[in-house]
């Protein structure tokens, strides 16, 4: 009986012991493991297609898409360490409420020029940055605004009926990218006038032959692209979506590059060695330059890849895929760089670049490139998916478009605070020491 009276004296210390070690160590495992207990953005959370566009001395727009209907704002600030001010959707802002949509646009006004700004996107319940740091994106200098210059038109789903949120995308030749939104109509407006060229300045342009390269992305609806120019700005012809489509007057282009028929290819895309043996020959002794693909018949594992090059400063250089009929035209930078990513996968299989320029006699040049699609897990250069055929001015460091989705090379990185249960932790712990005060006191009640 005294050991049995014993151990009921010992058996309230014994357990308050026991479960203080057992809530100690329940909770070093939840704030280490954090799996179920953390607020993080899953996969179809994740902004993808992120560009600025808008960019003026007092002004930028932020747009990106998400996987399923989201909420989606932006923080903004000019200190890096200190991003608080939001900047809502522009149909939230309109509506005084917060919405989910595919699509997602913010238009930041009220700035100061030639300031730097930084922001994170906050999409659902995750925020996002770019690998580790802000974003950021640099104000325009301050100038004068010249008369307003509207240009409208359409977008449309093959079947006719009006495409509503579709953000559309605008680049005058030389010019940096404007953006605006469809209404429920299918109708979009936007100020040519507003467009900045690339050192930030007003953009000069001809108000009838300058090339208008537009891009629409709709979300589950698609994308589409179109050309035009100056001349048929007002409207623009109505936008398929799903299609290219060019509304520029054949036998003419932007810069005296004229429209020429396609290269003549054979079944299956296969040019003749003849015309391969030309085209490398104009390139071995031309100043424009094909980089990626490098060679005729390299395989890139990507169905995004970046065509780009080199060429002269500021030569206006039109590309053809001719296996799917997409035509987009571009311009070297100041370093002699162009670039373009097309803005629909393609297919496996062999595809036909062919460039086009005018060179120092004003004749009209053509090299010609072919590369296969061999989807693949193989790591290859792939380029920031754009939907422009320029870079976008502001993400840092360079001046591109970024994509934020895990599965492209250029992924940005989601800056989640890890977050650990440690009320649990505590609860638990509290508990042990009560059991062993309790059996403190039994010791003295017992006695």
């Amino acid at each position: 009986m005294a050991t049995k009276g014993l151990m009921s004296k010992r058996i309230p210390t014994l357990l308050g012991v026991f479960i203080l070690i057992a809530g100690l160590v329940a909770g070093v495992i939840l704030v280490n493991k954090k799996t179920g207990f953390e607020s993080k953005a899953g996969p179809s959370e994740s902004p993808k297609n992120l560009k600025i566009s808008n960019l003026s001395a007092t002004t930028f727009s932020v747009s990106w898409s998400t996987d399923i209907p989201l909420t989606g704002l932006i923080k903004f600030s000019e200190d890096p360490v200190k991003i608080t001010t939001p900047g809502g959707d522009v149909r939230d802002q309109i509506s005084g409420t917060s919405q989910s949509y595919n699509n997602h646009t913010v238009n930041i006004s009220g700035l100061s020029a030639s300031k730097t700004y930084y922001f994170l996107v906050v999409s659902g319940s995750g925020t996002f940055d770019d690998n580790g740091k802000p974003f950021q994106v640099r104000t325009a200098t301050q100038a004068i605004a010249p008369p307003e210059d509207i240009i409208f038109g359409k977008v449309v789903r093959d079947t006719g009926d009006p495409v509503n949120g579709g953000i559309v995308f605008l680049e005058a030749e030389g010019g940096q990218t404007l953006s605006t939104i469809t209404q429920t109509d299918g109708t979009w407006r936007l100020n040519l006038a507003n467009s900045r060229d690339k050192d930030g300045k007003i953009l000069t342009y001809d108000p009838e032959k300058t090339l208008l390269s537009i891009f629409v992305q709709a979300g589950n609806t698609g994308t589409a692209t179109a050309l035009t120019d100056t001349s048929k700005d007002q409207p623009v012809p109505d936008i398929v979506m799903g299609k290219n489509q060019s509304f520029v007057d054949t036998g003419r282009l932007l810069s005296g590059i004229e429209d020429i028929p396609p290269v003549q290819t054979g079944e299956g895309f296969q040019l003749e060695v003849s015309q391969l043996t030309l085209s490398d020959q104009l390139e071995a002794t031309s100043s424009v330059k094909i980089l990626n693909p490098a060679t005729n018949g390299e395989i890139i594992a990507t169905d995004k890849p970046e065509l780009r090059g080199k060429a002269p400063a500021g030569t206006v250089i039109k590309l053809t895929l001719n296996s799917v009929e997409m035509t987009q035209v571009v311009q070297a930078d100041n370093d002699g760089n162009w670039k373009w990513t097309p803005p629909q996968k393609l297919d496996p299989g062999q595809h036909t670049l062919t460039v086009e320029f005018t060179d120092s006699a004003n004749q009209i040049q053509r090299i010609v490139r072919t590369f296969t699609v061999l989807l693949s897990n193989l790591p290859a250069f792939t380029a920031t998916p754009s939907a422009t055929p320029t870079g976008l001015i502001g993400i840092s460091p360079t001046p591109t478009a970024v994509t934020l989705t895990p599965a492209m090379p250029a992924t940005q990185s989601a800056v989640l605070v890890p977050s650990g249960e440690l009320t649990t932790t505590f609860g638990l712990a509290l508990l042990g020491i009560l059991m062993l005060l309790i059996g403190s006191l039994s010791k003295k009640w017992l006695k």
